[in-house]
């Protein structure tokens, strides 16, 4: 049996690392991703500061704020508790008005929409394998 050479069995190793660290980050990518095209579709109203605005314009809103602050979220999680839950200028709550569900917080709705998202994803992963 051939050896790898140690130098070599460390950059194969740091490669798969960073195709973990790779992995997680388009996975945090594709959650908010789904996030925010939940929003965009869903045809709900958005409250923000007192305004209601279409699901568009709460879409758009939400993906400014994200790009501004990307760097203080770590995963969807901390992306509804910390971008998209309040307002960060005035620190009121963000509301989602639905037809059928009327008005709840938007950390409410978004992470009902993330707990969805992740049982369709595990359903699909354990159909696969």
């Amino acid at each position: 049996m051939k050896r790898v050479p140690a130098p070599h069995l460390c950059a194969v190793l740091l490669l798969g690392m960073l195709s973990s660290a790779t992995l997680a980050a388009a996975a945090q990518d594709m959650e908010i991703d789904y996030l925010l095209d939940a929003i965009r579709t869903s045809g709900c109203q958005f409250v923000r500061n007192g305004e209601s605005h279409d699901a568009t314009a709460a879409a758009e809103h939400l993906a400014m704020k994200y790009r501004r602050a990307r760097r203080h979220v770590a995963d969807a999680d901390q992306f509804i508790e910390r971008i998209a839950s309040a307002s960060s200028w005035s620190g009121k709550p963000y509301y989602v008005a639905c037809s059928v569900t009327g008005e709840v917080l938007s950390a409410t709705w978004l992470s009902h929409a993330l707990q969805r998202y992740r049982q369709d994803t595990q359903r699909v992963l354990s159909n696969a394998g």
